[in-house]
């Protein structure tokens, strides 16, 4: 079982990639790579650069078909 500390960790990397997918990209990837020696931070590290990804795909596809208005 994950103490409570890495669950408050991992829960806000998945917030900041839904938030902000690019962001979330980095967040994910420096769990993943810096902690490789815990399963818990691996595995979460893992899944929330696919979060962020397919957060990123959803807004481009959103953007591109006019259903989302973009802001730049």
């Amino acid at each position: 079982m994950a103490e409570t500390k890495e669950l408050i960790i991992a829960a806000i990397c998945y917030l900041i990639a839904v938030i902000s997918p690019i962001i979330g990209i980095i967040a994910g990837a420096i769990l993943y790579f810096t902690q490789k020696d815990n399963p818990f931070f691996a595995k979460h590290g893992k899944y929330i650069i696919i979060v962020a990804v397919l957060v990123w795909v959803i807004s481009v596809i959103l953007i591109f078909t006019g259903l989302m208005p973009a802001f730049f």
